[in-house]
């Protein structure tokens, strides 16, 4: 009996943490509700069609949706991959625009995984610890030691901070900034 009532309040308590954090996102996103869920379905439903495909590893790419502007992150193997990435993002119901940033894999790259993740955290803490904008509001990628940024934000006071704070990582080779201000 302890044993359930103990994995009962576990389960409430990560659905109330969860809501939680779900209600304080959409709170500070610069979108309505109605355009959040929107773009979350666009983000799904392309994710879902990439991992039945089985041409691109959904791990490669990421997906990112802004007022139906839909960003494409990541690396292929093939130039047949990133136009079956393109396509499959063109070819989802409520996306407006397909915005691909898909470099080939390059094995002779001595920049790596272990390096873009680094880069991404630096980069996100560097976004947290900044109280003058919401990074809740944008989304880091790093493909090549190159930093690609998404999202909305308030002000173009705010988009050139993070776009600095972006800059500023170390081992950084480019900053492509995809942010838009509303």
């Amino acid at each position: 009996m302890l044993k359930k009532l103990l994995c009962v309040t576990v389960v409430l308590t990560l659905c109330y943490t969860l809501s939680g954090c779900a209600v304080y996102n959409a709170a500070v996103d610069e979108r309505n509700i109605s355009e959040q869920y929107s773009d979350t379905v666009i983000t799904t439903t392309i994710l879902k069609k990439i991992v039945k495909s089985k041409t691109i590893s959904a791990l490669d790419v990421s997906v990112n949706t802004f007022n139906g502007k839909v960003y494409l992150v990541g690396e292929v193997d093939s130039l047949a991959q990133r136009n079956t990435a393109i396509s499959t993002a063109r070819n989802t119901k409520g996306v407006q625009e397909v915005v691909p940033y898909l470099l080939l894999k390059n094995e002779q790259d001595f920049c790596g995984t272990t390096d873009n993740l680094t880069m991404n955290a630096q980069l996100k803490k560097a976004l947290i610890g900044d109280k003058e904008i919401w990074s809740t509001n944008v989304s880091t990628d790093v493909v090549q030691c190159n930093i690609i940024l998404t999202g909305i934000v308030g002000t173009t006071k705010e988009k050139q901070k993070i776009i600095q704070h972006a800059r500023a990582v170390p081992k950084v080779r480019s900053v492509t900034s995809y942010i838009q201000v509303q």
